[in-house]
């Protein structure tokens, strides 16, 4: 198991390499992080999505500061052993201030950070905007420069095929950040028979959303993981599905607890005692704390 930051960036570029698409759960804090490693996942995400509901119960609308969204991470990335992507946002205004997030970030110990053109208005019927193509060009030129592990991810990400509803504006944009320097780039929106089109267009890995969520005034239906991996996705990343079924979950154990259930009535819906104390790794510390009790030698 990779232990330190450069180890977990190097392991996260070897399962780039691997075969099929990469599927990466989002975590929202540090024991869904944990839930995720202990499923099997070689990988998980920190979206700002989750960490501004799960750390300030806010909404995903830039409310988060650099070091808010970089905490959350540098605590889901302490509480697993595997390689944590996270979200920088914008990069936090303008390319200069790019160079200080992506310092945060590595010191934060994630391996690779994804940056937008979106100018706002994500999640919320308020109009969005993005970037010119240049500015945000610039902005993965200052990240590129600014890291200081190779092996830390540059991940580019265009919002032009849901914003302008513009799917090869977008490859041309995807197309100029990769020449940028990107080592990555992210393409919400772009469905799995548009993307296998354009896919050899894109010189470098691509990642996509995996989540099959119902998006308000679209008549196109979530491509699954399946068919985004025919398409040729590198990464399906589902930065909803986990928060959304804590959600979910959670809601109907309080809703019929309030409707006079007695906690039999949930207990097929709760994690039993002794699991979730194992997922929270009780049993190493105890083995931990048995090495320093009283009469027993000191470890060597």
């Amino acid at each position: 198991m990779p232990n330190t930051p450069h180890e977990r960036r190097k392991a996260f570029k070897a399962l780039l390499a691997g075969p099929g698409p990469l599927v990466l759960p989002g975590a929202y804090d540090a024991f869904s992080a944990r839930l995720v490693e202990k499923a099997g996942y070689p990988a998980t995400y920190l979206g700002s999505f989750a960490a501004a509901a799960s750390a300030f119960g806010l909404p995903d609308v830039g409310l988060l500061t650099l070091n808010e969204i970089a905490e959350q991470a540098r605590r889901v990335v302490d509480a697993v052993g595997v390689p944590v992507l996270a979200d920088a946002e914008n990069g936090f205004y303008d390319a200069p201030n790019v160079w200080r997030a992506v310092k945060v970030f590595e010191d934060a110990g994630v391996a690779g950070v994804h940056i937008e053109d979106n100018l706002g208005g994500k999640h919320t019927s308020m109009p969005a905007g993005l970037l010119s193509v240049e500015q945000m060009a610039n902005k993965v030129r200052a990240a590129v420069d600014a890291r200081t592990d190779p092996d830390f991810l540059v991940i580019a990400r265009s919002d032009a095929a849901w914003v302008e509803h513009d799917l090869e504006g977008c490859v041309r944009r995807l197309e100029a950040y990769a020449a940028a320097g990107a080592d990555m780039v992210f393409a919400p929106a772009i469905p799995a028979t548009d993307l296998k089109r354009v896919r050899d267009r894109i010189p470098v890995p691509v990642m996509v959303p995996g989540d099959l969520l119902d998006v308000p005034g679209s008549d196109e239906p979530s491509s699954t993981i399946a068919q985004y991996g025919e398409a040729g996705a590198d990464v399906v990343l589902l930065w909803y599905t986990v928060i959304g079924a804590a959600s979910k979950n959670v809601a109907a154990v309080l809703d019929a607890l309030r409707e006079g259930n007695d906690v039999a009535a949930v207990k097929h819906l709760v994690t039993e005692q002794h699991a979730f104390e194992a997922a929270m790794g009780y049993d190493e510390y105890e083995k931990r704390s048995a090495r320093y009790a009283s009469g027993q030698e000191a470890p060597a």
